[in-house]
């Protein structure tokens, strides 16, 4: 089965349908709508093979649709069909927990996602759980948003924002006391050192994310009523693992030789 992912942010859409494949995006911002979002992929990806498509959503995400439009989007998104739209399985998750998910092996593991924004996700003992911090207070004026988001980076500029981001992750870390904390989004690239006991990630792992919404990949993950549980392939069950990039271009290339005369 071929997964498009379809990662959506303040900034961009992005979109793959393979690990470590292409990735194509569109601009997003403050006046984009959902329908606008999917004309937007299906203009680009006319080319690509796909079965189903994996939505990560820049906000609250319940029993697998948004409860509320996103603050950094247009409207339109709350009881938005976007199978019908696509024509195509579609299944839904917060953002940063599909980035999550990507990275997680077991136990407890926070990720933050420095981007337009921050997203947050946590996952203990194979149950996901989105985490909205925006609006959790730094210091007595300050909140997260005010001091992490990009408006922030631009503002008060890149050595405020990294003292920022440290005293944040800090923070949490403190709060939820993880086994592993992964930081991704696109302002991550920007910090010389990272905070103690962290990694980074890349869009990579949000496929991976992607890929785990569905019950062929190694574990999936289900919606429940506010978070999601994971669930585990059977010891010894072999998943249906999605072919890469370059081992679907080599695939190809050995169809295609003409065999030996005997």
């Amino acid at each position: 089965m071929k997964v498009l992912m379809i990662d959506i942010g303040g900034s961009n859409v992005k979109f793959m349908n393979s690990r470590g494949g292409e990735m194509r995006r569109l601009k997003s911002g403050p006046e984009l709508t959902a329908d606008e979002m999917v004309h937007g992929v299906l203009a680009q990806t006319g080319d690509w093979d796909f079965d189903v498509i994996s939505i990560g959503f820049p906000g609250l995400v319940q029993q697998g649709r948004p409860v509320r439009d996103p603050l950094n989007l247009g409207p339109g998104w709350l009881n938005f069909d976007f199978e019908a739209a696509f024509g195509k399985p579609v299944r839904m998750i917060n953002d940063a927990s599909m980035q999550a998910l990507g990275n997680y092996v077991h136990g407890r593991l926070l990720f933050l996602g420095f981007g337009t924004s921050i997203g947050t996700s946590i996952i203990a003992d194979d149950v996901v759980i989105p985490v909205e911090v925006g609006m959790i207070r730094m210091s007595r004026k300050d909140t997260f948003v005010d001091r992490l988001s990009k408006a922030a980076l631009k503002e008060h500029g890149l050595e405020a924002w990294t003292q920022a981001v440290h005293e944040a992750v800090e923070l949490m870390q403190d709060v939820f006391h993880p086994q592993e904390t992964v930081l991704g989004g696109g302002n991550t690239k920007l910090l010389e050192k990272l905070p103690d006991g962290c990694r980074p990630t890349d869009n990579s792992s949000a496929y991976v994310g992607a890929l785990r919404l569905w019950d062929d990949a190694d574990m999936w993950a289900v919606p429940a009523e506010t978070t999601w549980k994971i669930q585990r392939r059977p010891q010894g069950e072999v998943p249906v693992v999605e072919p890469s990039a370059e081992e679907e271009t080599e695939s190809a290339a050995e169809a295609k030789k003409v065999p030996e005369p005997v």
